[in-house]
């Protein structure tokens, strides 16, 4: 469910504002909605400070490792902050500066230990010397009176001292000239550049072990950054400060006692219609374990939206189930989770809900793949007494393991996808209606029920040519009218005007009826997947199947062991494409939900949104 929230309004007086925020917070319940933009000199420099210490966590911590402090007491976490930022930017500087006397020593490398002296020394005797890289084809043409010196040469091209006894001797090329600096002086200006960025490095390393430190120092950062944001946000009137915000219901009796207790003044009210509340979810305790998932998406249902964790949950196992398909590919899952299960209690910790999120998925396909016989698309594993004995014949993988059969477990598949589309789907409508009931309103989405239920059957014929029942065409079409009559029958109304209205979206109506056609259509892809994961897995076996004697074993189970590598990693793509698609947008479409919301996070010590455990 999504937790109510009551809209508050604190009354507190401005002599007793910095004490009034820090009870609070201590009470760590109220979601604050600024009154006004938090501007002021305070939150500028904490901010720039929680920027700078952001920059120097970033550098100091490139490889996102965790550190422990040593020698940490008595360290000036600013004094750290203000000295590796200026060294960062010294290094950045120096790694340019060492690039281009690098360049100078490579120069060198290619055209010898030439100086700027040497060469005016030489045109003080009437022999001037230009330097040339060129094609070897301009060799025949030189100026008169000068030969060419080839310093290196390659293929067509060649590095050459044109020497002549003219000034004027020259090629029609880039000429490359001797640069400023010469080699002794390029090469001490690189290694005491390089030695500096050696020390730089170093000390960088060394100060790595304050890391601790300085996240603990972020934190207070952050703590006064939002208390001074909620200070700045307040509207004050005469010698009286107000903020508003957000309460969970249920822990308001706590805020009001708290007001009591503190002298506060407190307004509690229903949300209006156009107010924006925050949204906390406050799922069933056996569908938490889907909220990695909405985490991993970064989705918020919004506030007057549905709380749709325990059907996301029923699906996705099932989605994921048939898109990998293969029970062998859920054994390596289930055997992972259980190595990261037994890490997790080693190290003492609660066991995290995605690692139970990764169990339930994991048997949920070692289910499928066992009814469907796919052992890693292995016709041969499929085949065992054992596991074809587990194998449903009318959904089998290798249906020619079973000769008597007289169906076509692919199209029984597909059956199953469009059975799965009318049971998602139409659970949408469902709701939809029990969130309007008792209003008009609800009869259009009885009306969309009944359209797609209809449609389900016009699918089966298309798809998988079966016979469509007499009832299928009035049943949507029924469905269809009903859904324009009522769509537009708003509380307040008149039934009439409804109609009308209802009637003047009948094109938009009929729109999203061949939307919920596609819609359906679109679930055969958990088949389509499914069949391609098959495949791959297969060619792979058929590849590495003549190698499996002698020498050629090591090789053979190398292309295993790549191929389901890369079969498994491009079916987890997949349930990201296509098994949350499903549910995120086909299901959640019908309801109507945009995910618009924002995350509860309430005003406290800590920094972590409420949880279930809190609101009970």
């Amino acid at each position: 469910m999504i937790v109510p929230m009551q809209k508050v309004t604190l009354f507190i007086s401005a002599r007793h504002q910095d004490g009034a925020l820090k009870e609070l917070r201590k009470l760590g319940v109220v979601h604050v909605q600024h009154v006004k933009a938090p501007v002021s000199e305070d939150i500028s420099q904490l901010e720039m400070a929680l920027s700078d210490v952001e920059k120097c966590l970033l550098i100091l911590n490139r490889d996102g490792q965790s550190f422990t402090d040593i020698n940490s007491a008595g360290v000036n976490t600013k004094e750290i902050v203000s000295e590796v930022l200026p060294l960062s930017v010294e290094k950045q500087q120096l790694a340019g500066q060492i690039d281009e006397k690098e360049s100078l020593v490579d120069w060198f490398e290619a055209w010898g230990k030439v100086s700027v002296a040497d060469i005016e020394a030489l045109q003080e005797k009437g022999i001037f010397i230009r330097l040339y890289n060129i094609e070897k084809n301009l060799l025949k043409a030189l100026p008169e009176g000068s030969f060419a010196e080839i310093i290196y040469e390659e293929k067509n091209q060649a590095k050459i001292a044109l020497i002549s006894d003219s000034a004027e001797a020259r090629l029609d090329v880039k000429e490359d000239f001797v640069p400023q600096d010469d080699w002794n002086t390029a090469t001490k200006d690189l290694a005491t550049l390089m030695a500096r960025s050696e020390d730089i490095e170093l000390r960088l390393k060394e100060l790595t072990e304050a890391i601790n430190t300085i996240l603990a120092y972020k934190e207070n950062l952050e703590k006064r950054l939002e208390l001074a944001r909620v200070k700045s946000g307040m509207q004050d009137v005469d010698e009286i400060v107000y903020l508003q915000g957000y309460c969970p219901e249920e822990k308001l009796a706590n805020l009001l006692k708290v007001s009591e207790n503190e002298s506060w003044g407190i307004l509690s009210e229903e949300p209006e219609a156009t107010d924006n509340p925050p949204t906390l979810v406050k799922p069933s305790w056996w569908a938490r374990i889907i909220q990695p998932v909405f985490s991993f998406l970064g989705t918020v249902p919004g506030y007057r939206e549905y709380d749709i964790s325990q059907y996301f949950l029923v699906f996705f196992a099932l989605f994921v189930a048939m898109i990998i398909g293969d029970a062998g590919y859920g054994m390596i899952f289930l055997l992972i989770s259980i190595f990261a299960h037994y890490k997790s209690v080693k190290s003492g910790q609660s066991l995290p809900l995605a690692i139970k999120l990764f169990y339930v998925l994991s048997l949920t396909t070692i289910a499928w793949g066992t009814i469907t016989g796919n052992w890693f698309g292995s016709v041969q594993i499929g085949a065992l007494l054992f596991f074809r004995a587990l194998t449903v014949p009318q959904l089998a993988t290798f249906p020619k393991l079973f000769p008597d059969l007289t169906v076509n477990p692919q199209q029984k598949v597909m059956f199953i996808c469009f059975v799965i589309a009318i049971a998602h789907l139409g659970l949408a409508h469902i709701l939809n209606f029990v969130k309007h009931f008792p209003q008009l309103k609800c009869i259009a989405n009885l009306g969309w029920f009944s359209l797609i239920f209809g449609l389900f059957f016009l699918v089966l014929n298309l798809v998988l040519d079966m016979e469509m029942p007499v009832f299928a065409v009035p049943t949507a079409g029924a469905g269809l009218i009903l859904v324009i009559l009522f769509m537009n029958q708003e509380k307040g109304i008149n039934f009439f005007k409804g109609v009308v209205s209802g009637l003047g979206g009948a094109f938009n109506a009929f729109l999203n009826a061949i939307s919920s056609f596609s819609n359906i259509i679109s679930y055969i892809r958990l088949f389509a997947v499914g069949l391609a994961s098959v495949a791959i897995a297969t060619s792979f076996n058929g590849i590495a199947a003549p190698m499996m004697k002698g020498a050629g074993i090591p090789a053979a189970i190398l292309i295993l062991i790549i191929g389901h590598g890369l079969n498994i990693v491009m079916g987890l793509l997949s349930v990201i494409v296509h098994g949350i698609r499903l549910n995120v947008l086909e299901f959640s479409g019908q309801l109507g939900m945009e995910w618009a919301g924002y995350e509860y996070k309430p005003f406290k010590e800590n920094d972590k949104s409420i949880t279930e455990r809190e609101i009970q």
